[in-house]
C-alpha cells in the first residue's frame, strides 16, 4: 500500500499537485481521496478518456494490493468518485459507462441495484 502513492504519480504525474497537498500522503484513504478528486475533475471537465484511464489504474491496483488497497479504492475511491455518477446528466452516464468490470459489480453493490 506503501508503493500505492509512487503508482499514481508514475502514471498521473498531475496528481503529485493534489498528493502534494495532501495532509498524510503516507495514509492510503487520503491518498484515494486525492485520486478521486482528480477523476472527479478530469469528468466534470469532459476529459472521458483520461477518466478511463484512471478507472484503468484502479483496476490494476484492486489486482495488485493487498486487501487494504482493495478496500481503499472500493470504500473511499469508487465512494466518492460515484457522487459524480449518482447524476443524470450525459456526462454522468457516460462516466458510469467507463467504469471496469470490477467496479462496475462494486459500484452496484453499494448502491444495491442489479448488475445486470
Amino acid at each position: 500500500e506503501s508503493e500505492v502513492l509512487n503508482v499514481l504519480e508514475k502514471e498521473l504525474p498531475e496528481i503529485k499537485m493534489l498528493s502534494e497537498n495532501t495532509t498524510n500522503p503516507e495514509n492510503i484513504y487520503k491518498v484515494m481521496q486525492a485520486f478521486a478528486n482528480y477523476t472527479k475533475q478530469l469528468a466534470v471537465s469532459g476529459n472521458l478518456k483520461e477518466v478511463k484511464h484512471c478507472f484503468n489504474i484502479a483496476e490494476k491496483l484492486i489486482q495488485e494490493g493487498n486487501n487494504i488497497v482493495k478496500n481503499s479504492i472500493y470504500n473511499c475511491y469508487l465512494f466518492s468518485v460515484s457522487t459524480i455518477m449518482d447524476l443524470t446528466s450525459p456526462v454522468s452516464q457516460a462516466v458510469k459507462k467507463l467504469l471496469t468490470d470490477s467496479l462496475k459489480k462494486e459500484y452496484y453493490r453499494q448502491t444495491g441495484a442489479s448488475c445486470i
